[in-house]
């Protein structure tokens, strides 16, 4: 599975098909077969995003209605194309999910992380210097190979990344910083 960070809480996921999360990205995405989102925030979802017909679109309800999207409504306890839509809770939300899919967690802007099916191999957290302390936590409590933290400009608070970083490298915590558009296999 090729899984590359698109910018902001973008990300692309190819196997079989072509995955979107959160489809708000700073470079230029391929054509997804699928696209999910976490939640209704507006960074999270970029409306000049114009899926085709044969994209299927799932979200939370409020989601799907916020952006005026044609798509099935998820929540957590779901499963989808082996996609597993995990609780969340994301500030000032109405309503969030995360993603489990084939060893990657997606937590949308939660500090929290659900419980996944197995350990992650790969996790993408927000990292807002507020919450890195429950970003700590849950990673040390989800154990992952590796944390990649995501919505962040690397133009203008790449330190929010490199902080969280450097914290969670105290703990022993596999880090990674990437640039948007880089590609990681797992």
């Amino acid at each position: 599975m090729k899984v590359r960070w698109l910018g902001n809480s973008t990300v692309e996921i190819k196997k079989d098909k072509t995955i979107h999360i959160d489809p708000n990205p700073t470079i230029k995405p391929s054509n997804p077969d699928i696209i999910l989102i976490t939640h209704e925030h507006d960074d999270h979802y970029n409306p000049n995003i114009k899926p085709d017909n044969k994209t299927d679109i799932y979200a939370p309800k409020t989601t799907l209605k916020k952006f005026n999207l044609e798509g099935a409504p998820v929540k957590p306890g779901d499963t989808i194309n082996n996609i597993k839509v995990l609780q969340s809770s994301c500030w000032k939300s109405k309503e969030s999910v995360s993603y489990y899919i084939n060893g990657l967690l997606h937590t949308g802007d939660s500090n929290k992380y659900p419980k996944t099916p197995k350990k992650p191999s790969l996790l993408f957290t927000a990292c807002f210097p507020d919450n890195y302390q429950d970003y700590i936590n849950q990673a040390q409590l989800h154990n992952p190979e590796l944390v990649i933290p995501y919505h962040y400009n690397p133009k203008t608070n790449k330190e929010d990344a490199e902080g969280l970083k450097k914290r969670l490298e105290n703990k022993n915590i596999n880090c990674k910083i990437i640039k948007p558009g880089t590609e990681i296999k797992i």
